[in-house]
């Protein structure tokens, strides 16, 4: 198994669909519920020579990048593994980001929230599929965070500042790879 594969300081990224060498097969669209949401971009992460996962994130067509970032609109992200990466390299990865991001007080704050969701996760492999889903309540600020394993329920809450933190792993600012963030961001039609 690789170790630590996920660290952004080794991460190198390749944007594209499938002509372009991208495994995963996204659709342009992804219907869930009463939502529908559009391939806002996509892109494969890399350590070193190996494809590590292709990710591809949905939100409304009319969304902006702004709102998309801050997560007030619904979004979806996905992650198709073509690798063994291991839940703890997996944590290794987002604390990396959220370190850049939150001071520590802030860190100390959002942690039990962050664990909850991590002590949910498992070990993944080639073929498996994260999926995170956000669906913001406009009218009192409360929405629904879902994270699914090969499209089995693994994590909810309702807690939009968790919602806000995770996707700025690979949204925020310092992203876990900027690259990556503009591969997710490429708005492809």
């Amino acid at each position: 198994m690789i170790r630590a594969m996920l660290l952004a300081t080794a991460l190198a990224v390749t944007s594209g669909v499938n002509a372009t060498g991208m495994a995963a097969d996204f659709g342009k669209t992804l219907d869930e519920a009463d939502t529908t949401l559009v391939l806002t971009g996509a892109g494969t992460a890399s350590y070193m020579i190996w494809d590590v996962y292709d990710a591809a994130l949905y939100a409304p067509a009319s969304a902006e990048q702004a709102a998309i970032m801050a997560a007030e609109v619904p979004m979806t992200l996905v992650l198709d593994y073509h690798r063994d990466v291991a839940v703890a390299d997996i944590r290794k990865a987002a604390w990396k980001a959220l370190d850049g991001q939150y001071d520590e007080a802030s860190r100390d704050a959002l942690r039990p929230k962050v664990e909850t969701l991590h002590d949910a996760m498992s070990d993944v492999g080639d073929g498996d599929r994260y999926q995170l889903d956000w669906r913001p309540k406009m009218e009192t600020g409360e929405g629904r965070l879902v994270l699914k394993l090969n499209g089995q329920t693994r994590f909810a809450s309702d807690d939009a500042e968790l919602a806000r933190a995770y996707f700025g792993i690979w949204l925020g600012e310092p992203p876990l790879s900027g690259k990556l963030r503009q591969a997710l961001l490429s708005r492809r039609d």
